[in-house]
């Protein structure tokens, strides 16, 4: 394993399922200077594209849903006026209501002359269509680094297509490739059994980080840091296989008591409360930032496009995600002002 200690990313994720016009606003660029004040480095830029159901072949822009070029191009230059970086990240969604996650297709065969059943090559000839897109924008505008997409978990298997789409990244777009997937996908599993996974052309790997790390609220940071322990090392090991940098490309938790039970959860019942959600980011800060490996983390996330009334139940507080005039926000500038892996 390399053990040169890699550069941390201090990033947050800003923009999930903004619609057409809202990076182009003064809200939007509010937002950025708030981010600024936390001593945020990068932020990854959420476009979300689209296709009509989870068994569908075709990814396409959204006149409602989808920012427009333009803003983007906004955004992303006032990001770097504010002195951050970018990973720009197109995010597929449904409009089905079913989850990346969730795509899947039947293995490609003909079992009925003349009808063939090809659906993967189709859904990724449209995938290699919509990365050339949006990594040609990316490499216009400036950017950092370039996600692929996260949490497609039941496409990393489709080997020689994930190669294709790579390839039409790296066409169009000179910086820093990545992607991210859930604990669904093995990756310890995948890099041992695969020596030439596609992973390895890319320039970095990430999870969605949402470990349980208390069976009830009120978990102290020590209970928490046991917790942890054995998830740490899980990483340790794939980033010794992967040999190039790992990182929490989400990680999050909800400001709910109990919400360290299920972080990744915007449903959990019990009221606001702040602390445990700062808990749980120092916490998590706190077991990984020393790991040479460590590319950092990307919260999830900075604020909620999707609106969820019973988030704003309690006068105390929003029990979401978001971090801003909540003591998660303290934490966040405190590890985000330290020195690498220090």
């Amino acid at each position: 394993m390399n053990t040169t200690p890699v550069p941390v990313h201090r990033g947050m994720t800003f923009g999930y399922y903004a619609r057409n016009g809202y990076y182009s606003s003064e809200a939007a660029r509010t937002e950025i200077d708030r981010m600024a004040t936390l001593n945020i480095e990068w932020v990854c830029l959420v476009s979300i594209v689209l296709q009509e159901t989870f068994a569908s072949t075709r990814q396409y822009r959204d006149f409602y849903q989808t920012p427009a070029d333009d803003e983007l191009r906004e955004i992303i230059d006032y990001i770097h006026k504010k002195g951050m970086k970018v990973q720009l990240r197109p995010m597929l969604e449904c409009w089905d209501g079913a989850q990346r996650m969730q795509i899947n297709f039947p293995h490609e065969q003909m079992i009925i002359p003349g009808k063939p059943m090809n659906h993967w090559t189709r859904w990724f000839d449209s995938m290699v269509e919509r990365t050339l897109h949006y990594a040609r924008l990316a490499q216009r505008g400036g950017c950092e680094a370039f996600g692929l997409d996260s949490e497609l978990d039941q496409t990393v298997s489709q080997q020689q297509h994930w190669l294709r789409v790579v390839a039409a990244a790296r066409s169009a777009y000179s910086g820093h490739l990545t992607t991210g997937h859930t604990r669904h996908v093995d990756f310890r599993k995948e890099l041992q059994e695969k020596p030439d996974h596609w992973f390895h052309q890319l320039d970095s790997l990430g999870t969605s980080f949402y470990a349980p790390l208390s069976d009830g609220p009120g978990a102290t940071k020590e209970q928490m840091l046991a917790r942890i322990q054995p998830v740490v090392e899980y990483y340790r090991e794939v980033a010794a296989l992967y040999r190039k940098p790992f990182y929490l490309a989400e990680c999050g938790c909800c400001s709910t008591a109990g919400a360290t039970t299920k972080p990744y959860g915007w449903d959990n019942p019990g009221g606001y409360d702040g602390e445990e959600q700062a808990r749980y980011l120092d916490t998590v800060l706190t077991a990984f930032w020393k790991e040479p490996w460590f590319m950092g983390l990307y919260w999830w996330k900075w604020e909620e496009q999707n609106d969820r009334p019973w988030l704003r139940d309690d006068p105390r507080g929003d029990k979401g995600f978001p971090v801003w005039n909540k003591p998660a926000a303290e934490i966040m500038k405190r590890w985000y002002a330290r020195p690498d892996h220090a």
